[in-house]
This record gives C-alpha cells, sequence and structure tokens, in this order.
C-alpha cells in the first residue's frame, strides 16, 4: 500500500475545503482562495518532484486548450478574448490535476463531511431571513426559489446543484450514521426543496431512492425508506404551492409552437422548458457551415447572435442576455464537434472513476443531468465547484490510505 504525505494531504483538503466554502461568497472571496488553493497545488507539484502524469486528466486539459484554441476561428474576437479570461480558471484545475499526488478517500469524506455542517448552517440562516421577511411582508416568495438565497446574490439553481451533490455523496457515504449526520441531512434535504429547482430535485429523489436501494441490506428498511421519500416527494408537491406550482406549469409546454412560431406574442410566458427549447431553435440558426459544426463559432462568441434571433422572435428582453442554457449545446455551438466529443470524454472518465469512488457517483450523475438545463462550466461558481469536485474525484483512491491512517492497522 502506497504512502501519502500527511503534511500535503491535510493542507490540500484545508485549502479545498476553503475553496469549497468560498464559493458563495462573491467573487473576490472565491478568486482569493482560488488563487491559495492553486498556489498550494503548485508547490508541491514542484516540491515532489516527480512529474508523472496523470492521464485520466488529458480530456479535461485538452477541453480547456480547446477554449483557448477557439479564439483563432471566433466569429467575435472580442467576446472570446473575455470568455477565455473566465475560462482560465477551468485550465489551472486541468493542469493541477495532471500532477497532483493521490488523495485518501477517508481525507475526502472528512472534506465533504465539515462541508454538508457549512452548507446546512447556510441554509438555516437563509431559511431564517426568508421567514423573517415572510412574517414583515406576507410574500410567500421570500421562501423559495432566487428569492430565498437573494441576500448573497445567488443563483437558486447552481445552490441547488451544490447542496444536491453533497447531500447525496454524504448519503452514499458506508460511514455509520449518529443523530447529528442524520440532522444535517434532513436540513440540507429542506434545504432543497426549498431551493425548487425541478430538474435537481427530480434526479436527486431518483438517486436517493437508488442510494437507499443499493446501500440498505434490510428488505424491511429498504421499503420504509423508499415509502418516506415518497411521503415526502408527494407531501411537498401537494402541500407546497409554490414549488407545485413550479412543476404544474410545465404541462403547458407547446412544442409546435417554440419551434414554429416567427414573432412570439408581447406578454407570453414561457415555462423553463420553453425557454430552453427556444436556445436548441436558436443554436440550429447559428452553426450552419461544416466549418462551424467541427470547430465551433468560438468562446461566447455567440452571444450577439442569440441576442439578434431573439429580437426578431420578439421573446422577452431577458431572452436576448442568457447563454444556451445547456452545456451540450453551448459546447457545441462554440466549439463544435472538437469540443463537444472531448466534454463526453470528461464525464465519461469521471463516470469511470466514480464507479472506483463510489460515494462520489452522485457528483457525476447531477452534472451530467444538470449539464441539460445549464452552462454550468460557462459560469464562474459553476467552474469552481465541478472543477474542484472532479479534481477531488479523479485524485482520490480508496487503495491509498494517509500514514496516520496506515499507522493505526
Amino acid at each position: 500500500m502506497i504512502k501519502i504525505n500527511k503534511s500535503w494531504e491535510s493542507g490540500f483538503c484545508a485549502v479545498s475545503l476553503l475553496l469549497l466554502i468560498s464559493i458563495p461568497f462573491g467573487y473576490f472571496l472565491g478568486n482569493l482562495a482560488f488563487a491559495l488553493w492553486s498556489l498550494y497545488s503548485f508547490f508541491w507539484i514542484i516540491k515532489k518532484k516527480s512529474f508523472m502524469p496523470n492521464k485520466q486528466f488529458f480530456p479535461l486539459l485538452f477541453f480547456s486548450i480547446t477554449l483557448y484554441a477557439s479564439v483563432l476561428w471566433s466569429q467575435d474576437y472580442a467576446s472570446t478574448l473575455h470568455g477565455i479570461g473566465r475560462q482560465s480558471s477551468l485550465f489551472i484545475f486541468a493542469i493541477v490535476g495532471v500532477f497532483l499526488p493521490k488523495l485518501s478517500k477517508q481525507k475526502l469524506k472528512q472534506v465533504l463531511n465539515v462541508y454538508a455542517v457549512f452548507l446546512s448552517a447556510l441554509g438555516v440562516v437563509f431559511l431564517a431571513i426568508a421567514a423573517f421577511k415572510y412574517h414583515k411582508y406576507q410574500y410567500k416568495s421570500f421562501l423559495y426559489y432566487h428569492d430565498l438565497v437573494s441576500p448573497l446574490d445567488l443563483n437558486a439553481i447552481y445552490v441547488s446543484y451544490i447542496v444536491s451533490v453533497v447531500f447525496l455523496c454524504t448519503l452514499n457515504s458506508h460511514n455509520r450514521k449518529n443523530i447529528w449526520s442524520l440532522l444535517v441531512s434532513a436540513i440540507l434535504f429542506v434545504f432543497l426543496i426549498m431551493l425548487s429547482s425541478k430538474m435537481i430535485l427530480f434526479v436527486t429523489v431518483l438517486i436517493g431512492v437508488g442510494i437507499v436501494f443499493f446501500n440498505i441490506k434490510s428488505n424491511v428498511l429498504k421499503l420504509s425508506s423508499v415509502i418516506v421519500i415518497a411521503v415526502l416527494t408527494f407531501g411537498v408537491l401537494t402541500f407546497f404551492k409554490p414549488v407545485q406550482s413550479r412543476f404544474l406549469k410545465e404541462f403547458d409546454t407547446s412544442l409546435v409552437e417554440i419551434f414554429k412560431e416567427e414573432s412570439f406574442k408581447k406578454g407570453r410566458v414561457y415555462t423553463g422548458l420553453e425557454a430552453r427549447l427556444l436556445q436548441v431553435r436558436v443554436f440550429t440558426n447559428i452553426v450552419n457551415t461544416p466549418f462551424e459544426y467541427v470547430f465551433g463559432v468560438g468562446i461566447d462568441a455567440s452571444k450577439e447572435e442569440i441576442k439578434t434571433i431573439h429580437q426578431k422572435l420578439n421573446t422577452p428582453k431577458a431572452f436576448q442576455s442568457y447563454n444556451f442554457h445547456n452545456q451540450y449545446i453551448q459546447v457545441f455551438a462554440e466549439l463544435g464537434l472538437i469540443g463537444i466529443i472531448l466534454l463526453i470524454l470528461v464525464l465519461i472518465f469521471g463516470l469511470k472513476r466514480s464507479l472506483k469512488v463510489h460515494f462520489l457517483f452522485p457528483f457525476i450523475i447531477v452534472t451530467m443531468a444538470l449539464f441539460f438545463t445549464e452552462s454550468v462550466i460557462w459560469r464562474q461558481r459553476g467552474i469552481m465547484f465541478f472543477g474542484i469536485m472532479y479534481i477531488l474525484l479523479m485524485i482520490t483512491s480508496s487503495t491509498y490510505e494517509s500514514k496516520k491512517s496506515i499507522s493505526k492497522i
């Protein structure tokens, strides 16, 4: 069994946890934490003096390089330069990951457990503020979705992504559960419900049922747990009207109108699915030539085209500033077949690795699902969370133990 340097492991987990905690607190603190994480990682890579590349990071590295290379064929040079600046952290994650030492599974679980406590505490604070606002103004929207996390100017979908992954990964851990961990899990689940992200809630419930089914040995407990999850889900959809309405509105989706209408009526209300399907339609109007299908139009070079097409369709002004709200289409439009193949390889390598570091399996599944409705790694917080979690997934191995752990054997 290969030993891991205790000081490396402890320090890396500390700066990784700091980076995770910084994500909700604005770009300045996030960038500061990322700079500290990067400096620490580069320091140990140089100190190690053993530059044996981890080939599992090659798809992410080549994907990042393609982002930079797209400036050569970009249809909007200025926008692409701006996009490259935003994506630089993804490149640093990739290049650092290639040379990072291994991390023990035990240490990673400790990091996730502490982060789960932090998120649950943050959730309690948000819920308390929302309850106070509701009591004062009698406005229910304060309790849900974007309004719930507005004190830190956060997007509810990205917060849901983080909460869901941490909730499911800690739930999927084989560590013995106690009252404290169950309380933390319960708070995270309630927080997730109140965030009201339809896709995330749906995927979380499905994966949660799967975790319960495969991790619990007793058939009676399996059945009981599934019934509890089903009852809770039914209860939320039945009695929490704002959450219920967000799901029911999707049944008003008109596929024919979204793809055929030449000019939409002013004041038309769009479902979440319709807004995303519109972006699929926009994509078909942007990518037309063989060159564009292979290489794309360049990172962020689709912005002006999206704006122009939405103006022609007479859609709400807010839609003109949207990205594709679909990571796969976003990459296909801006980096072509080359980019989408590399992105799929990134996810496949992550999925393969998660089958060995099984308690992180929910991370890659939730990410793959969310990529259908959000351009996650085209946003700073999405890059940070995906990047650090992908790093932790790929460098963690259950066959490695820290020196401290080995000394106890």
